[in-house]
């Protein structure tokens, strides 16, 4: 138990020293701005509905830490700024507090300080039925994450090798538990391909977690202090491309997150017009709520608000529905990418203001 306790301390730390040390892409993507917007900053509405949940504002506060009694007070924070915009918020892997029930406080901390919140569970994507229900109980989840990390496990010593068999399992839970499960990738993105996969086992809910956030392969790396880390930094699919990609490949039925690297309310609202449902929010909150504390946490949420109303304002949309449907052009990096991969830009481009 020491060992994951030190291990849960460990990822924080380092993980302050690895927030943003890839872009994300979002620089790509761009909007065209509208002179004539005909619009009022008091009108704009940026709720959304995620799976069967209506939310006030298309934040969510994603899965970061739990498992530890040093941080449990980090869990106590990011519920308490949750609670004050009425966010989603996810916990981290609940794995340590199913294998040692003395640090489930560390997770139950977050639906006592926030009863009324819709609140996620997260667990591997390999867990058994059993491990997915208790977690569940644990924290009386409204939605269970279950979380993809390969390229972490890899170079973790103590992580996983085999990887068999995940697909299977993850059709099996959505099958099987009855609250919505949401399919997560941890820093690494997903591609197409792999989201089509997701969707046509009835995946309802993913969260690309591209590249450009936490880079959890360098805080592995520090942590064990070998040299395998050091040859896969750049590992991974850029948030913006991920979420591009996954867009275009899933069924209409499936809700896409964004999460990964997104730093304010401009970035936010580029994934929202490419057609995310919500956005996830993790190593920003966690950098700002450490170093400065939760006054700023809870100043930083509401700028990030206001910045995505003021983009919408000039824009000239009142709604994340109208926003959707605004032109975006899209350059660089991630032009050349999704050219070579057969993702049509040009649409993105042709969309009107409405």
């Amino acid at each position: 138990m020491e060992k994951i306790k030190r291990r849960k301390i460990e990822h924080i730390i380092h993980s302050l020293k690895h927030i943003n040390e890839k872009t994300s892409v979002f620089e790509d993507v761009h909007f065209v701005h509208n002179c004539l917007p005909e619009c009022d900053l008091n009108l704009i509405d940026i709720s959304t509905k995620l799976g069967p949940w209506k939310l006030k504002h298309p934040f969510i506060i994603n899965s970061i830490t739990g498992g530890s009694d040093k941080v449990k007070h980090i869990n106590q924070s990011l519920a308490t700024a949750a609670r004050e915009f009425n966010l989603p918020i996810a916990v981290g892997s609940q794995k340590a507090g199913i294998e040692h029930p003395e640090v489930v406080h560390t997770y139950k901390i977050v639906r006592e300080i926030y009863p009324e919140g819709i609140i996620f569970g997260n667990i591997g994507a390999d867990a058994s039925i059993d491990m997915v229900e208790k977690a569940i109980s644990m924290i009386n989840a409204d939605g269970i994450q279950l979380h993809l990390n390969v390229p972490q496990e890899i170079i973790m010593p103590e992580g996983d090798k085999n990887f068999t068999g995940i697909v299977n399992n993850i059709e099996y839970l959505t099958s099987s538990i009855k609250i919505p499960i949401i399919v997560k990738e941890t820093g690494f993105g997903i591609s197409g391909e792999k989201a089509k996969t997701l969707s046509d086992i009835g995946v309802k809910i993913i969260d690309v977690g591209g590249s450009g956030g936490t880079n959890f392969i360098a805080i592995e790396n520090e942590r064990s202090d070998n040299d395998f880390g050091e040859t896969f930094l750049e590992w991974g699919i850029p948030t913006a491309i991920s979420l591009i990609e996954t867009l275009n490949t899933v069924k209409k039925t499936s809700d896409v997150i964004a999460s990964g690297g997104i730093k304010n309310g401009l970035e936010a609202a580029k994934a929202l017009a490419l057609g995310a449902k919500a956005v996830g929010l993790a190593g920003m909150p966690l950098s700002i709520l450490l170093q400065k504390g939760l006054s700023e946490l809870i100043n930083y949420i509401h700028r990030i608000i206001t910045e995505l109303k003021f983009t919408m304002l000039m824009l000239g949309v009142k709604t994340l529905q109208d926003l959707r449907r605004c032109p975006l052009v899209i350059t660089g990096f991630t032009l050349q990418w999704l050219n070579q991969r057969g993702y049509n830009t040009g649409n993105y481009a042709k969309r009107e203001y409405r």
